[in-house]
């Protein structure tokens, strides 16, 4: 078992998450997990890649300010 930047252990096998909204009649979620210094990220359908955690703060800030809302389309 590996240590993350905050000291914590990292699981061999990383623990994927998804949405806790995620309808249960979609087959497909963007997960993400923890993979030593690197966060995953997937498709539930596919393979995963591989980012720093400042560039995902960096993507998950951007997506709160809305600046992929016009990716939804008719979804959102």
């Amino acid at each position: 078992m590996s240590v993350a930047p905050t000291g914590m252990p990292v699981p061999a096998v990383p623990r994927w998450r998804r949405p806790s909204t995620l309808d249960p009649t979609v087959p497909d979620a963007v997960e993400v997990a923890l993979d030593g210094h690197r966060v995953l990220i997937r498709s539930s359908l596919g393979p995963s890649v591989r980012t720093t955690p400042g560039a995902f703060g960096d993507f998950v800030r951007a997506v709160k300010r809305g600046e992929y809302d016009d990716l939804l389309g008719e979804v959102a």
